[in-house]
C-alpha cells in the first residue's frame, strides 16, 4: 500500500456541480472522526508505513481536530489535503504545517472568479481559495512543506490552465491538475477534450512549475475516450480509503463494499479482503490523482526512487492527492 484516502468528516460549505456529498441525507448524518479515534488508527497502519494519507472530506478544515488528526499520522507518515480554502487563515496554516502537514493543495477551476464562484455555489470562493494559498505559502515551517493549486480538469476549463499555471508560479507556488470520478452518480458526467493530454504535456513543457508527472497526463486523452474511465484500477491493492466511521474500502466510490473496520478489527484480516474486491468489482471509474499519479510511478519509466523509502520520493515530486 502506498496511498490512504482518510475522510475526517462529510460537512461541507460548498455546493459544487461535480459532487453530491452536500446534497446527501446519507453523508449528512455520517459520523466524524475525533482525534482519539485517528490517533489509535494511525498506530494500527504502523505497519505499513509510510503512506500518504490525504486527509479529506467534505472540507477537511471544518473539522475542529484537524491538526491533532495530522499531527496522529505524521509520525509514521505522509499527511496531505486538498481544500477549498474557505477557512484558511494565517494561524490554521502554521498549525497545520506545525502539526506535520507534508503538503497541501487548494482547489481553484477557473482563471475568472466568477466562473469559478458559480462551480463552487458560493460567491467568493476563488478570493478565498487564492488567499488561502498566499497564506499557506507564507506559513511553512520545513523546506520541504508544499503549497499546489489544484484544478479539476472539465470540459470547459482548458483554456483557463495556462493563466492558473501562471498564477501560480506568480504566488510561487505550484500547480497540478486531476479529474473527478465519475463513479458515484454525480450530477454529471464530465467530458473533454481527447486532445487533452497533448495541450497539458504542452503547458508542462512550457512551465517548471507545473509539476504533475508526464506518465498522468499522458492517459488523459484515453480516459476522456473511455468516458473518464481507465481500466484496471488497483485500488485496494496500491491505495485504499477509510471513511469517518473506520471503514475500510478500496476507494471513495466504493463506500458500500466494506472490508472491514479498522478501528474494531485487525489489519491482518482487512487486507485480504480489499485485494478480494479488487479483483471481482474493479471499476476503472476514474482518473483522479489519488488513483493515477500512484499508478504512474509504479507501472511507468517515471518511476522514482525506491518507493519503499518515501521519504526518497518527496525529494523529486510532490506527493499526496495531486503529483
Amino acid at each position: 500500500m502506498v496511498h490512504l484516502n482518510l475522510q475526517v468528516l462529510y460537512r461541507c460549505n460548498f455546493k459544487c456541480g461535480i459532487c453530491d456529498f452536500w446534497s446527501s441525507p446519507d453523508f449528512a448524518s455520517r459520523p466524524e472522526l475525533t482525534a482519539a479515534q485517528a490517533r489509535f488508527m494511525a498506530e494500527k497502519l504502523r505497519p505499513l508505513r509510510p503512506l500518504i494519507v490525504s486527509i479529506g472530506g467534505g472540507e477537511p478544515l471544518l473539522h475542529p481536530e484537524v491538526e491533532e488528526i495530522t499531527k496522529a499520522f505524521s509520525r509514521d507518515h505522509f499527511p496531505v489535503m486538498i481544500t477549498n480554502g474557505w477557512f484558511m487563515t494565517p494561524a490554521k496554516a502554521r498549525a497545520l504545517f506545525e502539526a506535520g502537514m507534508h503538503e497541501v493543495s487548494v482547489s481553484v477551476d477557473y482563471a475568472d472568479p466568477a466562473r469559478h464562484d458559480a462551480q463552487r455555489g458560493i460567491k467568493g470562493a476563488w478570493e478565498r481559495a487564492v488567499s488561502a494559498l498566499k497564506m499557506l505559502n507564507e506559513n511553512r515551517v520545513k523546506p520541504s512543506q508544499r503549497v499546489h493549486m489544484i484544478t479539476v480538469v472539465m470540459d470547459d476549463n482548458l483554456d483557463d490552465i495556462e493563466a492558473l499555471i501562471k498564477l501560480s508560479a506568480e504566488m510561487g507556488i505550484t500547480y497540478l491538475v486531476t479529474l473527478y470520478s465519475t463513479g458515484r452518480g454525480r450530477r454529471e458526467s464530465r467530458k473533454f477534450s481527447p486532445e487533452v493530454s497533448a495541450r497539458l504535456l504542452e503547458l508542462k513543457k512550457k512551465y517548471r512549475n507545473f509539476v504533475a508527472l508526464r506518465g498522468y497526463l499522458g492517459r488523459f486523452s484515453e480516459a476522456a475516450a473511455a468516458g473518464n474511465s481507465i481500466h484496471p484500477c488497483y485500488a485496494g491493492i496500491n491505495l485504499f480509503n477509510i471513511d469517518s466511521a473506520g471503514n475500510v474500502t478500496r476507494c471513495i466510490d466504493s463506500l458500500d463494499t466494506t472490508a472491514g473496520n479498522i478501528l474494531t478489527g485487525r489489519l491482518e484480516s482487512i487486507l485480504p479482503r480489499l485485494r478480494e474486491f479488487t479483483g471481482k468489482e474493479s471499476c476503472g471509474g476514474c482518473w483522479t490523482s489519488c488513483r493515477g499519479a500512484i499508478e504512474t510511478l509504479l507501472y511507468s519509466s517515471e518511476r522514482v526512487g525506491n518507493l519503499v523509502d518515501m521519504r526518497a520520493l518527496t525529494r523529486d515530486v510532490p506527493i499526496g492527492s495531486g503529483f
